[in-house]
């Protein structure tokens, strides 16, 4: 039975020159799989950089690993096919481990404790291309919507606190993934639409349908919208109507009322 690669030294992985089989060679490759990093706010410089060192040493060891597979003809596999799947999965372990840019598309787990009950909400982020900066979760995005629940008894208690009549509008500008506004939905129970430029919307409706059920099981809801800043071609509807919304974010969360 082939170890888990995960729990070894790369020393010994299944290694070029021991010929191992396909199947091992495959098994191990995935299990080199990176799972997207998870912000903790709470962790300290001191762990941080701990971690930080450990995952480098690691990385430099297992990337010399795949460059030899990636760099070897595996005349030993017979099949052609085999071959390709064994370059491939290589390939994609180490763009996994070439910074974001050079990764492709990526689910991301956010986890969020509030006063109401603990939810989780799901975000992917598509391929980053060119300057297509709308497709990465921002970690003050995370940082920010931490802080979302703490408003409802702080400067923002009078327009989410328990004697209001209906939920809040509110209205995010560049939203990205959604993940800030997504949690400003669920963390307030509030009405909340996300707004982008057009390419960068598809994926955030992806988002927010991903996470609706999350969002209204806590009394939240949510939709989305075209927002050119400071054009008034192509942008939905929605946006055409005066003063509808409570509350604007970006990424400062700036309050108006």
């Amino acid at each position: 039975m082939t170890k888990d690669c995960r729990d070894i030294s790369p020393a010994d992985f299944p290694q070029v020159w021991q010929k191992p089989t396909f199947e091992d060679l495959l098994t191990c490759l995935k299990q080199l799989h990176v799972e997207p990093l998870i912000w903790d706010p709470g962790m300290t410089k001191k762990a941080l950089r701990e971690s930080q060192e450990h995952t480098a040493r690691g990385r430099r060891e297992v990337i010399a690993y795949l460059a030899s597979i990636v760099s070897n003809a595996l005349r030993w596999l017979e099949d052609d096919g085999q071959r390709e799947i064994i370059w491939d999965e290589a390939s994609r372990r180490l763009s996994e481990r070439c910074g974001r840019a050079g990764m492709g598309e990526m689910i991301r787990r956010w986890p969020f404790q509030n006063r109401l009950s603990p939810f989780e909400l799901i975000i992917r982020e598509p391929p980053i291309t060119g300057d297509s900066l709308g497709h990465k979760t921002w970690g003050s995005s995370y940082l920010m919507a931490h802080l979302l629940d703490n408003f409802t008894s702080g400067c923002l208690a009078h327009l989410l606190g328990p004697d209001r009549l209906k939920p809040m509008k509110i209205l995010e500008l560049g939203s990205g993934t959604g993940l800030l506004g997504l949690a400003a939905a669920t963390s307030w129970g509030a009405n909340v639409v996300l707004s982008d430029l057009p390419d960068i919307v598809p994926n955030l409706n992806h988002n927010i349908e991903q996470n609706r059920a999350t969002i209204e099981q806590l009394g939240g809801s949510v939709g989305s919208g075209v927002l050119v800043w400071g054009s008034k071609d192509g942008n939905d509807l929605m946006f055409s109507a005066a003063n509808q919304f409570n509350v604007r974010t970006d990424v400062l969360l700036d309050v108006t009322r």
